[in-house]
């Protein structure tokens, strides 16, 4: 959804990008701090929130001189070497619903980078996260654009919105992630793997086995279905672990990662948008399939899952995804 959203934050951060996250459900269950260290491994605030008496009123003729109840001085965050996040600003119930949010009550960041390269044209087809349609002219090169893709898949892990160059909305599905990883300290070889498979889609095979001169096994593995797609299962060691492993204890996952990913009927529908009701629908119940095949795993190997967005899933986000969403049906086609 396009739309002109101004006024977000006081003007000391216009022309800033903005994240939006829920407070009823993101900032309580993954603080912003957090969600930044699963990509930047120096993130930390600067100055904390609430250090210096009450927030400036939001600027722009829509939202001025609304300043909340109990709202406190913004912190800053800083995520890297020329970027930084300021903010909570706490958003009204107009202005969440300007950004197309779901939750009642949600507070914004504003994300500054210094020193931004010089922007290109999309060359891409790949505009999952709608970054090319709000940069028609020119996309964002380097740290600019790294801070964006992180601010994209923080919205999508919690139900929030990004507004690029203080214009553009961009509100991701939440129920759009659906490939889950687990890091494990245990070997599971193939044919024990395709056992698990086998439990959900009967119909699973081996795609490829490699060797290591180490003794173990690389492998892919892959269930057809006859109209939601394939899901793989592929096991390899990796020589490094996702940033977001780094907040846990060493003995809460390892090296060898066994990945569960979903491939739709058409694959490029992953590459757009706003794909079709029919791969949403099919989408859903393979979300379901992988995060069954997941909680299996962990279950078996230990070890700690981590979303296609690179941020961790615990219990509760797991047990979320193991809830069909609203569909004309869930049911596996198996």
């Amino acid at each position: 959804m396009d739309a002109t959203v101004a006024g977000l934050v006081p003007d000391a951060h216009a022309g800033a990008h903005l994240l939006a996250l829920p407070r009823s459900r993101g900032t309580a269950r993954t603080p912003v701090d957090a969600l930044a260290r699963a990509w930047f491994a120096d993130a930390a605030w600067t100055s904390p929130p609430g250090g210096g008496g009450a927030a400036r009123p939001m600027a722009g003729a829509r939202f001025r001189g609304v300043v909340p109840d109990g709202v406190v001085a913004p912190g800053e965050l800083r995520l890297a070497d020329g970027a930084r996040a300021v903010g909570p600003f706490r958003l009204t119930p107009a202005q969440t619903q300007a950004l197309d949010l779901a939750a009642g009550a949600a507070e914004a960041f504003a994300l500054h980078v210094d020193d931004p390269a010089t922007r290109q044209v999309p060359s891409v087809a790949d505009d999952r996260d709608g970054l090319a349609r709000a940069f028609a002219a020119g996309l964002p090169q380097g740290l600019e654009l790294q801070v964006l893709g992180w601010a994209v898949a923080a919205a999508r892990r919690v139900g929030g919105a990004v507004v690029a160059d203080g214009r553009t909305v961009l509100t991701p599905d939440p129920a759009s992630g659906v490939d889950l990883t687990l890091y494990s300290a245990q070997v599971l070889g193939p044919d024990d793997a395709l056992g698990v498979l086998r439990t959900t889609v009967p119909s699973a095979r081996v795609v490829a086995v490699h060797p290591r001169p180490d003794g173990l096994a690389e492998y892919v593995l892959s269930g057809e279905t006859p109209y939601d797609g394939a899901v793989r299962l592929w096991a390899r060691r990796v020589p490094q672990v996702p940033l977001a492993l780094g907040a846990l204890d060493w003995r809460e996952h390892g090296p060898h990662a066994y990945g569960v990913t979903w491939v739709p009927p058409d694959p490029f529908e992953l590459e757009v948008e706003r794909p079709s009701g029919l791969h949403v629908i099919a989408r859903s119940r393979a979300r379901v399939l992988v995060a069954r095949l997941a909680a299996m795993l962990q279950g078996r190997l230990a070890g700690a899952l981590v979303d296609d967005g690179g941020f961790v899933v615990r219990d509760l986000d797991l047990d979320e995804r193991l809830t069909p969403a609203a569909t004309p049906t869930t049911q596996f086609w198996v």
